[in-house]
């Protein structure tokens, strides 16, 4: 037994046999060249990315790196510490006092092949952070506003200025902010009940005519435009995930994923008896965030 292996021998474990795995140039060639295919696709990526290529181009350099880099590291370790061989008794006694095997220190080469696995990590790792600029500015409060603003009317999509009575009792209607038509956030659906008496949480303040009243079109849940309605209970419908709203309550919701009702539009009428904005939603639009 070497000298190494007595050192390394305690009551209940004994070291027999130690081989040091001989250097093998394909397996440094299989390293390296990972490492440079890693470092490779890490900016084929970054570069895709830039240039806004396809998914498929940018995502298939992402995937590559990745195995390649694993495939390294992996490949660097296989052969990096020596293969010991040791063997325990069944039945260790209970009096022996056990000694610590000394640490089996890994084989002091391949410097180069380490070197080159950090620094396609690195490189890989740097273009993870490509997509950082595609981020763009903060939003602030731009997703928090509409262009509703205190007597903006209410247009249809053809741009028409729109009256209660061009609404039909148990019908709804899709209106906009008069110069903003097909801005998505602010798109507002009409509702007009028949005979039903409008309950909290509705703020009554925002009911035309005991009848017509204004919610955010845009759900809730996932940002769908909630677009179907249905008369024999009042209920407003998104039909992406079935959410389902009360409309005389204050467009609460009854049915479906959401958590959160739909803002209700603050509704009034100017002087030619067109519909108009009292002023902006006063909740959130659309799926919660930040």
């Amino acid at each position: 037994m070497s000298d190494r292996e007595a050192e390394q021998t305690r009551p209940d474990l004994t070291i027999v046999s130690e081989e040091t795995p001989p250097p093998s140039q394909a397996n440094d060639a299989l390293v390296l060249g990972s490492a440079i295919i890693a470092a490779l696709a890490g900016v084929g990526f970054a570069v895709g990315l830039a240039l806004r290529t396809s998914i498929t181009v940018y995502g298939t350099a992402l995937a590559i790196g990745l195995l390649a880099l694993g495939f390294g590291i992996r490949r660097y370790f296989s052969d990096l510490f020596p293969d010991i061989e040791a063997v325990e008794p069944r039945h260790p006694e209970q009096q022996a006092t056990e000694e610590p095997v000394s640490a089996i220190a890994p084989l002091q080469r391949r410097s180069l092949l380490r070197n080159a696995l950090i620094g396609a990590s690195g490189v890989f790792g740097l273009s993870l952070l490509s997509p950082v600029p595609s981020l763009g500015p903060a939003p602030g409060d731009a997703l928090r506003t509409t262009d509703w603003r205190r007597g903006t009317r209410l247009v249809t999509t053809d741009g028409e200025p729109i009256r209660a009575d061009n609404v039909a009792s148990g019908g709804v209607a899709t209106v906009w902010p008069e110069g903003s038509i097909n801005n998505e956030i602010s798109a507002v659906i009409l509702v007009r009940v028949g005979d039903t008496e409008f309950k909290d949480p509705t703020n009554f303040d925002w009911v035309v005519n005991n009848e017509l009243v204004a919610y955010s079109k845009v759900c809730t849940h996932a940002g769908c435009p909630v677009g179907l309605f249905r008369e024999t209970d009042n209920a407003l419908f998104c039909p992406c995930h079935q959410s389902t709203f009360d409309a005389v309550r204050g467009a609460i919701p009854t049915f479906g994923p959401t958590a959160r009702a739909l803002p209700q539009l603050p509704l009034g009428t100017d002087a030619e008896g067109f519909l108009i904005a009292l002023g902006d939603f006063t909740e959130q639009v659309g799926p919660a965030y930040g």
